[in-house]
């Protein structure tokens, strides 16, 4: 799973941050009665929040509106739960409207790949006794998104070890939510009304409002903790659900394998949560300005991600930097900094004997200052993987 904090507001949320999300407030569960909408005009009637979802599988694209809905998560959940409801045993329902917002469908992101040869984010590294595959994540997908390549899939079965940027299952979840919430409090005594700017905290509290959310439940955590927190409900607002992130659908199939990892999880909660307030705070401003614009970056991002289509990927991240000194310099502790250490720490794994799948955000192998560049400069060289490769 995932947690998101900066202007680079898919760039980080699908492929850079950390594999973990905190939900410490959730929006309640839908109620409305499904129903049909034919038209624009009768969508538009429609009071409250709303949704749309169809099941891709009936050939008359039965749709599910969830009306009159109290927030959007609510509405889109509701939708979906709905929708599915009515064919338990088809293939995932899909979102395709939330209010006056269209969605793309997994479907449709299918449809911009290549029906032809063209490369995974998986590459394959081979020393001595040692097969290492190195596989790009995506931290939170469309349940419709799957199934993913069979290379991954196959590579996964070929490895009896799955490697992570941060191991969360060897702590239980009370654990995670305390160690996480010790970083991201603010001062004893401050207030999150009292930090933020007016402007910014009068934004946050419609938006927030918009999910479900009232600001006094989040009154005591930082800038960036509430951040987390309204990156993913704008994910799961579009249908992008956590639970449904690579790592989870790997870790879930893992078995007797050991889970190595390849950072700590202090090292990412101290990513994340201690920056200087005057950063978080310029952060979630870059966020809230982009929050807009997020769904058809993220429909171009994975499908780039699914093209194995480097340069676009590389693009759409550069497009979506932040442009204060502030982003610049959590950009490069997200990703250049970072990527180092898990280089370094890749490189020790290929000297142990053994079968290894790394799964680490996909954000991290590419460019000149990717992994798979840095492990090249050090003469580390891998085999990348494509669509018609059998393994």
């Amino acid at each position: 799973m995932i947690a998101g904090l900066a202007k680079g507001f898919c760039r980080r949320a699908l492929a850079a941050w950390p594999t973990f999300a905190i939900l410490l407030a959730i929006a309640s569960g839908a109620t409305g009665a499904p129903g049909a909408v034919a038209t624009d005009t009768a969508w538009a009637r429609l009071p409250g929040a709303k949704a749309e979802a169809i099941d891709p599988g009936n050939p008359r694209q039965r749709t599910t509106v969830v009306q009159g809905q109290a927030n959007d998560l609510a509405a889109a959940l509701g939708a979906l739960q709905q929708c599915q409801a009515l064919q338990p045993e088809g293939p995932p329902c899909e979102l395709t409207r939330l209010n006056d917002e269209r969605i793309a469908t997994g479907r449709q992101i299918r449809a911009r790949v290549p029906t032809g040869p063209h490369p995974l984010f998986l590459w394959r590294y081979e020393r001595g006794a040692t097969t290492l595959y190195l596989a790009g994540s995506i931290h939170i997908l469309k349940p419709s998104l799957y199934p993913v390549a069979e290379q991954l899939e196959t590579a996964f079965a070929q490895s009896d070890q799955l490697v992570l940027e941060v191991n969360t299952e060897q702590y239980p979840q009370d654990e995670l939510t305390r160690r996480s919430l010790a970083h991201g409090r603010l001062p004893e005594g401050a207030e999150l009304q009292t930090v933020l700017p007016a402007p910014i905290y009068q934004r946050l509290a419609q938006r927030l409002a918009d999910y479900g959310v009232p600001m006094q439940n989040l009154a005591p955590l930082s800038p960036a903790m509430v951040m987390n927190q309204f990156v993913v409900y704008r994910l799961m607002s579009l249908g992008y659900l956590p639970e449904y992130g690579l790592e989870q659908h790997f870790m879930a199939q893992r078995g007797a394998r050991p889970i190595l990892e390849l950072e700590s999880l202090e090292a990412q909660l101290t990513l994340l949560f201690d920056q200087p307030l005057p950063v978080q705070i310029q952060l979630l401003a870059d966020t809230l300005d982009l929050e807009a614009a997020i769904e058809p970056m993220l429909a171009d991002m994975v499908a780039a991600w699914l093209s194995g289509d480097d340069a676009r990927f590389l693009t759409l991240f550069e497009e979506q930097s932040g442009d204060s000194a502030a982003a610049r310099a959590f950009n490069r502790a997200l990703l250049d900094d970072r990527n180092v250490g898990m280089a370094a720490r890749i490189s020790e794994l290929l000297t142990r004997p053994g079968k290894y799948f790394v799964l680490i955000g996909a954000a991290h192998l590419v460019g000149d200052q990717g992994i798979v560049a840095l492990l090249e400069r050090q003469g580390v060289r891998g085999r990348r993987i494509y669509s018609t490769d059998r393994l």
